[in-house]
């Protein structure tokens, strides 16, 4: 069995939204672009739509604006009104996650299966409550552990490699995120174990470096060693180190 393979973008976003974005949107995007308040947040909307679209559209050979979008059916209970994001046309495409967060966003795209990546700004939380709701007692005791100045960065790298896990999986935060445990006190790739879904059970997650303003975190199937991970940035297309 070969490691699995990903390729991961990082796209900047800007603070006021451009009209060629906009045009990459389709009607449904547009509508949900149009329902936020703040300028700042729908520009990041539709920043992130747009860059995920060009990606997509790299990998695929096709225009932008050709993709279409849809879901497929929840791990939990078939219905595809409420199912893990997929791309309808074209046929036969790769698999992708995507998430944004602050001023940065992430693309994976994985041909050789699930993939299911997070990013989140380091914002202030409360970390002791939030802790007790989405962290298993052992990652609990560990980030609350911490150093004060320590525990905001422990709780997140736990936070984003278990929405890594769980996009990948295709069941999103909508799972008991107590019962999956991502070794919060281990840096770099970790095994992870998800029962929630129809497909594998065994996850490798990965952090990925962007920056010191958030953390992020990649999960692909198996543990058949060290993913193969192709990091890019948005606008260069040429590999960028980061990975660790």
């Amino acid at each position: 069995m070969t490691p699995a393979e990903a390729f991961v973008w990082t796209v900047p976003l800007p603070a006021e939204a451009s009209a060629s974005d906009l045009a990459l949107l389709d009607d449904a995007e547009r509508a949900r672009a149009d329902r936020y308040i703040r300028d700042r947040d729908r520009a990041s909307f539709v920043a992130g739509r747009a860059a995920l679209r060009r990606v997509l559209a790299e990998h695929l050979g096709v225009g932008p604006t050709a993709i279409v979008w849809g879901r497929g059916p929840c791990p939990g209970c078939g219905s595809d009104r409420h199912g893990p994001p997929r791309i309808v046309e074209p046929p036969a495409s790769p698999a992708f996650s995507f998430s944004r967060s602050g001023p940065c966003a992430l693309v994976a795209v994985s041909p050789s299966g699930p993939v299911g990546v997070d990013v989140e700004a380091l914002r202030p939380l409360d970390v002791r409550e939030t802790a007790g709701q989405c962290l298993s007692p052992t990652e609990a005791a560990y980030v609350l552990g911490r150093a004060p100045g320590e525990r905001l960065r422990a709780f997140h790298r736990a936070w984003v490699r278990k929405e890594a896990v769980t996009k990948a999986v295709g069941v999103g935060i909508a799972t008991d995120l107590r019962a999956v445990d991502v070794s919060p006190d281990r840096p770099g790739t970790v095994e992870v174990r998800c029962d929630a879904g129809t497909g594998p059970s065994s996850w490798t997650v990965t952090d990925l470096d962007v920056g010191t303003e958030a953390v992020a975190a990649l999960a692909l199937p198996g543990t058949t060693g060290q993913p193969a991970i192709h990091a890019r940035c948005w606008g260069t297309l040429e590999s960028r180190k980061g990975i660790r």
